[in-house]
């Protein structure tokens, strides 16, 4: 007995604390997946605490860092992505951090660096277990702190991935959250913004929902998108419900109120600002529920399995129908007197979607091996798929059934585009013809390029073919990057459009801080792109909105 108490007063004295209790490794890694989805539900704020599932504990949110912390430090300690879960992880009781001061709102921590990173933490807490104001991290490589309630998140999510993928995620974002009311405000610490003017010339534009003007003062909303400084307004017109918001007695879906359009028009042509009719192209569930039969269809997710078929997606390369209604639509929308015709969602959704018979049989008659095909897809989006061989094999260019495939896609996608083009420019040429598009593709990274060519089929210098406007979709906490990176898609981006033709940088709206927001901005100016369009006007906040007076958009 005197034995054990020396121990226990040589631990306390060396400043190292030993775990009272252990909790099952299966409950921790569900504690992961409830945590991340219980932020979210709560808009992306942590709760004050949280259960334990298959245990009767709860524990302080503070807890989790450890707990999450200690689970990824054992489940890695094979070194590889695919790890082990362990048995149990001992249980800490950790001590709130007394100050909290801000540190990086986007960026990445890669899989490896994340059992780097939780080894040394779970390492540190047991041996000092107050939680700092700042936690050193790699991001991106590079050195960076973050603050333990956005790291609380991250690990949350990383855990989540393992509970429902069986393996790390290449790589975690860092996305900003709420701390819990229990901790004190994080502090903002002295940002220095590189301010860069505007051109005279340049396009501000703000994507817009017609739901979000039903809901307010349409004419007031539109005035104060004058007053923030905007150009133009790209409004949803046809959403992925398929409902439209003008009278069109041949559309399967209407909204409620059919006056929007119109009336968003005349306000915004009296407030001087440009005005493009969006649809999203390739989703249309009101049209589904008419046409069962044209959804896209998705590969098994297991060898010999059933093929999928998808909720709210076309097979609009099977469906000429389906192209020439959407077609009709732009037609009707262009007799309103819009500025513009903006495209979203014309593409594919993933590289697992778009086997429809048709489409198989098109690579059978065009003397591919379909039977390879399947079956690399299964292995790369299938249940134990590992989510990157076909896009490998795409890289490696020396199997040329896959790169013919691919092609395959894209040609799809560009005839399409093409066909839209047609009818936009036969009306008018003077109407404004553009496209967002998913940013991977302008990356000046070749193997974030040759993801988007597989799972897209974007070709970036197709839509430059035929559009005034292409927009790359760069919300740059969303995906996990540095405002730089809006700078290198541009880059990439210009290399492969015409000059002519505008570029305008998607800037991210919603989650993000004033700082984050500003710096956005001043990288589209940076990297000289013609503007930006911001997403979107309903999630603007009154500090957003601040900001974009700050950056000179009076």
């Amino acid at each position: 007995m005197r034995k054990a108490w020396l121990v226990l007063l040589m631990l306390v004295f060396t400043g190292i604390l030993v775990a009272s209790e252990a909790l099952p490794g299966s409950s921790v890694l569900k504690l992961g997946t409830v945590l991340a989805n219980t932020i979210e539900d709560m808009g992306k704020k942590l709760p004050t605490t949280i259960k334990v599932p298959g245990t009767e504990k709860e524990v302080a949110i503070e807890d989790t860092i450890y707990l999450l912390s200690k689970w990824l430090a054992l489940y890695g300690e094979t070194g590889k992505k695919d790890g082990v879960v362990p048995e149990e992880v001992p249980y800490l009781s950790l001590k709130k951090p007394e100050k909290l001061i801000m540190g990086a709102q986007g960026g990445k921590i890669w899989w490896d660096d994340i059992y780097k990173l939780t080894k040394e933490l779970s390492e540190k807490f047991e041996s000092d277990p107050t939680i700092p104001a700042q936690i050193k991290i790699l991001n991106d490589r590079q050195e960076d702190v973050v603050t333990a309630d956005v790291l609380i998140y991250l690990l949350a999510r990383t855990v989540r991935w393992i509970d429902n993928n069986k393996s790390m995620p290449n790589y975690a974002s860092i996305r900003p959250v709420t701390p819990p009311e229990t901790w004190p405000p994080v502090e903002k610490p002295e940002v220095k913004i590189e301010k860069v003017p505007a051109k005279p010339d340049e396009t501000r534009a703000i994507w817009v929902w017609y739901d979000t003007l039903a809901k307010v003062d349409l004419e007031g909303a539109i005035k104060e998108i004058k007053d923030l400084g905007f150009t133009d307004i790209y409004l949803l017109v046809k959403g992925i419900s398929g409902n439209i918001c003008w009278p069109a007695s041949y559309a399967y879906g209407h909204y409620n109120d059919l006056t929007i359009l119109d009336r968003a028009v005349k306000a915004a042509h009296e407030n001087g600002l440009k005005i493009h009719a969006w649809f999203v192209v390739s989703k249309d569930k009101a049209y589904l529920a008419a046409h069962p039969e044209s959804a896209m269809t998705g590969i098994p997710r297991e060898k010999d399995g059933e093929f999928r078929t998808a909720g709210s997606t076309i097979e609009f390369a099977v469906d000429t129908r389906y192209r020439e209604y959407i077609e009709q639509l732009i037609f009707s929308a262009m007799l309103h007197d819009v500025d513009g015709i903006h495209l979203d969602y014309i593409r594919y959704p993933t590289g697992a979607w778009g086997w429809s018979p048709y489409q198989i049989g098109r690579a059978w008659v065009n003397g591919l091996d379909v039977g390879f095909l399947l079956e690399t897809a299964i292995e790369t989006w299938g249940n134990a798929g590992d989510g990157k061989k076909f896009i490998e094999m795409y890289k490696e260019m020396r199997y040329p059934d896959i790169n013919t495939w691919v092609m395959m896609r894209m040609d799809d996608v560009r005839q399409f585009v093409e066909e839209i083009a047609q009818v936009v420019k036969n009306y008018d040429k003077d109407i404004t013809l553009s496209a967002a598009l998913m940013p991977e593709g302008g990356d000046i990274d070749p193997n974030n390029n040759a993801f988007a060519m597989v799972h897209y089929g974007q070709r970036y210098a197709d839509f430059g073919d035929f559009c005034d406007v292409i927009v790359p979709m760069t919300y740059h906490l969303e995906w996990g990057k540095k405002p730089q990176w809006i700078i290198d898609v541009y880059n990439g981006t210009r290399e492969v459009v015409p000059e002519e033709v505008k570029v305008l940088m998607g800037v991210q709206g919603f989650d993000i801080s004033k700082e984050e927001f500003l710096k956005a901005i001043y990288a589209t100016r940076q990297a000289g792109a013609n503007g930006f369009v911001i997403f979107r006007y309903g999630s603007l906040t009154p500090e957003l909105k601040e900001a974009l007076k700050e950056a000179n958009l009076e």
